[in-house]
């Protein structure tokens, strides 16, 4: 009898919280603290993230974590990859244990800073220059005294499209949406709306965007297919981003047919809302020639230069997912692999997350666990072999 596919993913990962996990990170490490050997219990691998250093090294930032009857201990490692070494003294966070297990979160910013987030209610920044993260619990509460005078309760990144944002809700229960570099805060339910009203008008410049865009129509379709847009949008320096997400309707459906003035052609026999357009500030926007439709189709991350995202080879539920780097100038693939063909993406890559850094991008796997880094050509520049692990014999 076969097991069907949905299910591979939560045993897969049982299995390697369980049996495998204990071996991927050593329980002690030797630390070098005050010129004396402390031995310093480490963890798991909570976040992780690459970065470049001044002198352009490739860089890791390893957020470990174990916890105690009363305390969540984070210890932060930076490595350089290249040298293979740890860089200065580790970093050792200590905070009252959370009731619920959570995760910590990395985020590199537009400026070079990295965000972390630790137990969903601390937030802690680095800046470029940095070598250690600062709390910014309080200085937040002192920027914006009369929403946060009270604390935080709760901190989130907001998604991708929308880089720079803090979803924070504070003591009283009052949600906001918080975007720290230009210096605003606003009430969660507002933030779309002071998007859509700026005076597009007024902006006298434009970014290119690649995103891609859902398929809203009549016409019978199946699998979740989407299509791959390129579009300038206006913008102002020192304000906050965010990238519309756009339907495409076929220029059959009955509404279109109805009210063909009102949508605008992106490609053969698809339009766009120009209304949706008007909103988000888009001026020009049409389908990627490169890149045929798609299924369930995701952008996983985003540098100046390359687009990387993942799809479904087909729409069945079996399907094969592939990842592909799109070059944001040409706009044409320049990579593109089944995760099949990767075996360090455990599960087929069903649960992968990736960031950007200048020169490529860094992907890890199932539990946190560190996969790869790629360069913007699709080429490994480090294999961390996470699937080895699976292969270690486990102790009696």
């Amino acid at each position: 009898m076969s097991i069907p596919r949905r299910f591979y993913l939560p045993m897969g990962l049982g299995f390697l919280f369980f049996f495998v996990l204990p071996l991927l990170v050593p329980a002690t490490v030797k630390l070098l603290q005050s010129g004396a050997d402390k031995a310093e219990e480490l963890g798991d691998v909570a976040a992780s993230a690459i970065y470049q250093g001044e002198d352009g090294s490739l860089r890791m930032l390893r957020v470990m974590k174990h916890s105690t009857a009363q305390d969540d201990v984070f210890v932060l490692l930076d490595n350089d990859l290249q040298a293979k070494q740890l860089l200065g003294e580790p970093q050792r966070i200590v905070l009252p244990r959370a009731q619920l297990r959570q995760p910590a979160r990395l985020r590199s910013e537009a400026h070079g800073q990295l965000s972390l987030l630790l137990n969903d209610r601390h937030w802690w920044l680095r800046e470029p220059a940095q070598t250690a993260f600062a709390p910014m619990d309080a200085a937040l509460r002192q920027r914006f005294a009369a929403e946060l005078g009270t604390g935080v309760s709760k901190y989130a990144f907001g998604e991708l499209r929308e880089p720079g944002l803090l979803d924070v809700t504070s003591n009283t229960g009052d949600r906001y949406a918080l975007y720290w570099a230009s210096g605003e805060l606003y009430p969660w339910a507002e933030r779309l709306q002071r998007w859509q009203q700026r005076p597009w008008a007024q902006y006298p410049q434009t970014a290119s965007r690649i995103d891609y865009a859902d398929f809203d129509t009549d016409v019978a379709q199946y699998g979740m297919p989407m299509i791959l847009l390129q579009f300038a949008q206006k913008v102002r320096p020192g304000e906050f981003e965010r990238w519309p997400r756009l339907s495409v309707h076929s220029s059959a459906d009955k509404q279109v047919r109805a009210a063909p003035k009102l949508y605008q052609p992106v490609s053969d026999g698809f339009v766009v809302s120009r209304q949706a357009l008007r909103d988000a500030g888009i001026t020009q926007i049409a389908a990627v020639a490169s890149v045929p439709v798609q299924f369930r189709g995701e952008v996983l991350a985003r540098n100046a230069d390359r687009v990387l995202m993942r799809y479904d080879e087909t729409p069945t539920t079996a399907a094969e997912v592939v990842l592909q780097i799109v070059d944001a100038h040409s706009l044409q693939v320049v990579w593109r692999k089944s995760t099949r063909e990767m075996p360090q993406l455990l599960f087929d890559g069903e649960h992968l997350a990736a960031q950007a850094w200048p020169g490529g991008f860094y992907l890890s796997t199932g539990l946190n666990l560190p996969a790869l880094v790629i360069d913007n050509e699709g080429q490994t520049l480090v294999d961390f072999q996470p699937q080895k692990r699976l292969e270690q014999p486990s102790e009696d």
